[in-house]
């Protein structure tokens, strides 16, 4: 009979320091990519940017809220991991994942950046001291994104957590209420009504959250769309029709991204996994979102899809372009998936 791998790290591991190295890394470099990013409010600076305008923008604008997003998720679970108690494999398996997807998603604007520069994009808008610090600020989170990704390279792998029962563990939402439990104590006298808080909240939103996994995640995805798409859409003076479609893009983007990081760094473990066409839908609608944003990207080059181009083109063509690629990306996965019978309900 196969063993199962150990569930725990015991204290003095040599695999430990390493483990902490890419994670304590990452939190630092999401840091340095944070302030790199904070540039976009700096107008006057931000205008000299190689990476002012699309494709590069696009990347740009969406790696400024999702790199933060997993650095924060990430914080929550390295704040359990204890030097003087043994760790749980399932939990450090969660950990160089976020790892993983912060230096992902960093090096994916990275490299745009880098790309915008090697092309000389917004060249007639360069400057020495507004680009010189943009180009700074660009060679420092690189550097320190290579030297992450090296401590990751050599950081140990375990099996998936979900792999054997033995590394099954609590999901981020547990971890998170754990943390906020913990750290309650420094609250004086305010710990008790805010432990009911959190008691309730466990009750009622955690288990909501568990049954209905996708309902969350497009209710967050819509409440990210409106506060930040629909802000900077009131703040630009965009038209009704440029602000439904920003809206709209806003929301394919933070959907796609919760729905793939989201399962894959184990942020809510549901106990009704989807198979069949309701997972078919909802890969296609994933597709989907990411051929929108891909379209919005790319627009300059594909206006002639709809008969247009960049001088004569406005919103309703932009919002046939962008909703034509999303619905031939959605459909063109269904029916590939259903063709393949894909996700099968399990037997058992």
């Amino acid at each position: 009979m196969r063993a199962h791998p150990p569930a725990v790290i015991p204290v003095g591991d040599p695999r430990r320091p390493l483990i902490g190295r890419a994670a304590f890394g990452t939190l630092l470099v999401s840091a340095a990519f944070f302030l790199f990013t904070a540039t976009k409010q700096m107008k006057p600076v931000y205008v000299h940017a190689p990476w002012l305008n699309d494709p590069y923008d696009t990347v740009f604008s969406f790696t400024m809220f999702f790199v933060p997003l997993v650095a924060g998720i990430l914080v929550v679970q390295v704040s359990l991991c204890r030097k003087s108690e043994p760790l749980p494999v399932a939990r450090v398996v969660n950990v160089l994942r976020g790892c993983r997807v912060a230096v992902g998603a960093i090096m994916v604007e990275l490299l745009t950046a880098w790309v915008s520069v090697a092309v000389g994009a917004n060249r007639s808008d360069w400057t020495g001291d507004a680009t010189g610090l943009l180009l700074a600020l660009l060679v420092l989170c690189t550097t320190a994104t290579s030297r992450v990704i090296a401590d990751l390279h050599r950081a140990p792998r375990f099996p998936s957590p979900d792999a054997t029962p033995t590394t099954a563990s609590p999901d981020w939402l547990a971890d998170a209420v754990t943390v906020a439990r913990r750290e309650s104590r420094w609250l004086g006298p305010l710990r008790r009504p805010v432990l009911m808080v959190l008691d309730g909240a466990d009750r009622t939103v955690v288990r909501t959250v568990r049954r209905h996994p996708l309902g969350a995640a497009v209710a967050s995805s819509a409440t990210f769309a409106v506060t930040v798409f629909g802000w900077q859409s009131l703040r630009e003076g965009y038209s009704p029709a440029l602000t439904v479609l920003s809206l709209g893009l806003g929301f394919c983007g933070m959907f796609a991204f919760l729905v793939l990081a989201g399962s894959y760094l184990g942020v809510v473990r549901s106990q009704n996994p989807l198979h069949g066409v309701p997972r078919r839908l909802l890969d296609a609608s994933v597709v989907g979102s990411i051929v929108a944003i891909a379209a919005l990207a790319f627009r300059d080059s594909l206006w002639w899809i709809v008969g247009s181009d960049t001088t004569a083109a406005g919103a309703a063509r932009l919002a046939t372009m962008v909703g034509g690629g999303c619905l031939a990306a959605f459909a063109l996965v269904l029916v590939a998936e259903t063709l393949l019978r894909s996700h099968p309900r399990s037997a058992h």
